[in-house]
């Protein structure tokens, strides 16, 4: 900025963040703003890292502080935050920034703290907010200490750089920015990759030419690699430099950042588990384990004693003690200590995270989609393993800058040194100084911006990975309408910033005036690949990203496509930017590419090869079968029929198999959906008759179940709600039973605020003696309720259900609507709509005394399966004692040991499982969410 006084770097952290700034004029050094935060209610204090915790007061809580300059009923962030995490785990978020790659989570939908029932769902923050709030806070706390200066001195009128690790992708990058505007930040804010950031904060104490040349062994060589590796509480990334010796003696040599890692969500966050894991048998005895809310309070303890004994030097033998509160009324005299030696602490971060190992042994991964409950940690939490798969095949290290909170202990960089020496043959690295290693990457981002400010020479970077589109060529022989799956290369990897790639593939070209998506991949292993290349796609080497979406809108036009061409490029803040251009002169129009951040519109993360990327997916008859059946369905609602010929849903499903030449249970997701927009023009035509809105009905329902799972399936459920709109045109009891199946069968498509509309529709028939069964079943698929509508309608599904079974009446409904409502593993919504275990034992004490070996009693099997079911939660799981009683009552009614094993131990759902929650098959090739892998 042309009047910015000073350059600014933050460190926007996992677990803390830091900012330093120098001023763009002179020489003088970085510094590091001391930042003023709440130590407690009502003490303040200042420190050159903010703990990046945010703690929501409860009710009245932040009355102090509101009567001190506060915000009465906001979040706090900082050291106080940090404190309560400890005590009051479940209103404290942390980690958000470790959810920004989490692509099967909304990153912009409000669940943090993640897991809590302890905060209303109103009042929880989505990762990007926490990110903004963080900040926030970070620019407030400049503006106190320099705005009074003057307007040139406040925090927007300076250049202002935020880092990121290196291994976020542009996604996560995206999300940064989007944090920073809503944080209040100017425009021009750019990213900077951590261990850059990291790096530049070394080159500003050291001349590199003398301190690296100098002291190598064989210092006559032309290139010297640097390695960075940077574990913070959240990430591990290490970055590899080139640094070529200047041409002069006295110059500065050319450094280029040649290679990143990918994304590794492994770092102290991981140590903090892994030490209450080794805590938790003291605590508790043998075969004991901690509620939810103490575990977390554990954890915490444990990071704040991990970052204690880390920190500093002592005796193996010195020993240390960590307490927990007991729970309900017994808080002190139940409270709950254990002792650890640093010797203990140090072994558990040395062997389970910097274990030796050989230079061809690869991380463990575990194969399949991302997990969506929770993140998605590494699944080995060996660093060494991972730092030596990304060290193959790449030159060897000569310097080693070590950064980050984790890497503080001198043991821990000793053991890096030495593996990395080992694989060298013997060849072990220089360390390189790093004395302020949670301040470097602010101090670095600082230096960096005043680089740019004096256009001096920067490190070469570039795009830190090449990006890729799934293309599809199609086949000549027009037998079906498959494809064959190949990346296109869009973004070549070390891309300057303003460098634009045009690829003109032929054939390239963009279905007109309806919503288009591409599937979107990244590696970091394709250095050489140009743009436009194509490429074979490997699930080694590519990571998906969530996928691009446009509609292009041309008026006029008499094809269904256009040819175009693609441009790319990452602008000078950091952003990606991907375009269609018509490639028609008479249509001289572009489109740019946008990211899709909802993961129910996505395909499902662990598929074994790139989908299509139309809007549409594949359909599986020829066009004719195709046109065919849509003009079946439209003749069905024309005008009315004779009384023999009277529609039924019946009728024109069965015509509809003969015009597509397959039985309705082989249709696929492509094909059932594609037959919707023929229905959808028709949905004016059920007010012919009662059979025509009847049929209508039945058959919405057939063609858009179960809501999701479908590309644009949130489109098509936009439409349909219109019908609440338009309201029904014979509503009667015939007509409302249908309606009732059909918010059942697509209710995975129906958002919480639409499943709320529609149960308080319905609520009052439900709390009368014998609401429709129908309904019953309904309320139990809407999933995305809050957990205390849930308890109520569990508590009168319950003595509806207990009343009837006494009687030697049929409950089947209601048991039904109990197993869904109960279940610990949703079809489709998240952990935070599953209900307290408690309920699940008012329901089995419930349900106890019946024998369940009864036929009438089967669907109490199928209810606790669910249930019960083990899911390696502590805020959602049934405690084992229970699960094993549930479980021998169980067997003893004659359920297989097979299926009991769920609720034992953690078995992940598999597909026909999770189909099975609605009842019927569904298409094949629908792609559904697996919330474990």
């Amino acid at each position: 900025m042309a009047n910015a006084r000073y350059s600014i770097g933050i460190d926007l952290g996992t677990t803390n963040s830091a900012l330093a700034f120098v001023p763009l004029d002179g020489d003088a050094p970085t510094e590091v703003l001391a930042i003023p935060q709440w130590l407690s209610s009502t003490a303040t204090t200042e420190a050159a890292t903010l703990p990046s915790f945010l703690y929501l007061p409860e009710e009245g809580g932040g009355a102090e502080i509101a009567g001190a300059g506060g915000d009465r009923g906001q979040w706090i962030v900082g050291a106080r935050a940090r404190r309560r995490a400890a005590e009051t785990p479940g209103r404290v978020t942390h980690s958000a920034k470790s959810w920004l790659c989490h692509h099967a989570a909304d990153r912009t939908r409000p669940f943090l703290p993640w897991g809590s029932d302890e905060i209303a769902p109103e009042h929880k923050i989505s990762p990007v907010r926490a990110q903004a709030l963080i900040l926030n806070a970070l620019m407030q706390a400049w503006d106190r200490r320099f705005a009074a200066a003057g307007a040139d001195f406040r925090f927007a009128a300076q250049a202002i750089t935020v880092t990121v690790p290196a291994s976020f992708d542009v996604v996560a990058q995206r999300l940064t920015l989007t944090a920073a505007a809503e944080a209040g930040y100017p425009a021009r804010v750019r990213l900077l990759e951590e261990p850059q950031a990291a790096f530049y904060r070394w080159l500003e104490g050291h001349d590199a030419g003398r301190a690296l040349w100098s002291q190598l062994a064989g210092g006559d060589t032309e290139t010297v690699h640097v390695l960075v590796v940077d574990i913070g509480g959240g990430t591990s990334d290490f970055s590899l430099f080139a640094l070529q010796r200047a041409a002069t003696g006295g110059g500065l040599p050319a450094i280029r950042r040649i290679a990143v890692s990918d994304h590794i969500l492994l770092g102290g966050d991981n140590m903090d588990l892994a030490l209450a894991h080794v805590v938790e048998p003291r605590l508790t005895g043998t075969g004991g384990k901690l509620g939810a809310a103490q575990w977390n309070a554990l954890v915490a303890r444990c990071r704040d004693l991990k970052e204690t004994v880390l920190a500093g030097e002592g005796e193996p033998e010195e020993s240390f003690s960590l307490a927990i509160a007991g729970r309900g009324a017994g808080l002190i005299a139940g409270a709950l200590s254990a002792q650890l030696t640093r010797g203990e602490i140090t072994a558990a971060v040395l062997e389970g995270f910097f274990p030796a190992c050989d230079a061809a042994e690869r991380p463990r991964r575990v194969m399949g989609a991302l997990r969506e409950w929770g993140l998605p940690f590494a699944a080995d939490s060996a660093i060494t393993r991972h730092l030596a798969e990304f060290l193959g095949g790449r030159p060897p290290v000569d310097a080693l800058l070590c950064n980050g909170g984790a890497l503080a202990p001198a043991s821990l960089r000793r053991r890096l040194i030495d593996e990395i020496g080992k694989w060298q043959g013997g060849q072990a690295p220089l360390l390189l100084d790093n004395a302020e290693p949670d301040l470097a990457v602010a101090r670095g981002a600082a230096r960096f911006g005043k680089i740019l400010h004096r256009k001096a020479d920067r490190i070469a970077a570039g795009a830190a990975r090449a990006l890729f589109l799934a293309a599809h060529r199609v086949p000549t022989e027009a037998k079906e309408r498959a494809s064959v799956p190949a990346l296109l290369c869009i973004l070549p990897q070390g891309a300057a910033a303003e460098q634009r790639f045009a690829i003109a593939e032929a054939g390239l070209a963009l279905r007109l005036n309806q919503p288009v998506r591409f599937e979107v991949y990244s590696s970091t292993r394709h250095a050489d690949c140009a743009a436009g290349s194509m490429i074979d796609w490997n699930p080694r080497d590519f990571h998906r990203l969530p996928p691009l979406e446009t509609v292009a809108k041309v008026a006029g036009a008499a094809a269904r496509t256009l040819p175009v061409t693609l441009e790319s490029w990452v602008t000078e803040l950091g952003l990606l930017q991907v375009t269609c251009r018509s490639a028609e002169p008479q249509f001289a129009q572009s489109w740019p590419l946008e990211f899709n951040l909802r993961p129910l519109e996505q395909a499902g993360e662990g598929e074994a090869a790139p989908v299509s990327g139309s809007a549409e997916p594949t359909i599986g008859i020829p066009p004719a079968a195709l046109a065919a059946a849509r003009e079946r369905i439209k003749a069905s609602f024309g005008a009315p029929t004779g009384r023999r010929e009277k529609v039924t849903a019946t009728r024109l499903l069965t015509g509809l198999e003969k015009a597509v030449g397959l039985p309705k249970g082989q249709w696929s997701a492509g094909l059932i959906r594609a037959l919707w927009p023929a229905l959808e023009a028709r949905m004016n035509a059920r007010a012919t008759s009662v059979e025509h809105e009847e049929t209508w009905l039945i058959l919405a329902g057939f063609l858009l179940r179960p809501g999701f799972g479908v590309a644009l399936d949130e489109a098509r459920m936009d439409a349909l709600w219109r019908l609440g709109t338009a309201g029904l045109s014979f509503p009667g009891k015939r007509i409302t039973l249908q309606v009732y199946i059909l918010w059942r069968r697509v209710a995975g498509g129906l958002s919480r605020e639409r499943q709320e509309q529609i149960l308080a529709g319905e609520i009052e028939k439900i709390r009368r003696p014998a609401p429709p069964p129908e309904l019953v079943r309904l309320a139990g698929a809407l999933e995305r309720l809050n957990p205390a509508l849930k308890a109520e309608l569990i508590g009168r599904f319950l003595d509806t259900a207990r009343a009837l079974m006494t009687e030697g009446k049929a409950a089947e409904p209601w048991l039904s609507a109990l197993g869904l409502l109960l279940n610990r593993t949703p079809l489709y919504a998240g952990p935070e709509t599953v209900v307290a275990p408690e309920l699940v034992e008012q329901t089995f004490d419930a349900f106890r005394p019946f024998d369940w070996a009864e036929p009438a009693m089967a669907e109490l099997a199928t209810l606790f399966l669910r249930a019960a079911r083990a899911v390696e939660n502590r805020s959602l799981d049934v405690p084992k004692a229970l699960r094993l009683k549930i479980a021998r009552k169980l067997e003893q009614s004659g359920v297989a040991p097979l299926r009991t094993a769920k609720l034992k131990e953690v078995i992940p759902l598999d597909r026909a499982e999770r189909q099975g929650l609605y009842g019927e098959a569904l298409p094949p090739g629908l792609l559904l969410r697996d919330p474990e892998a």
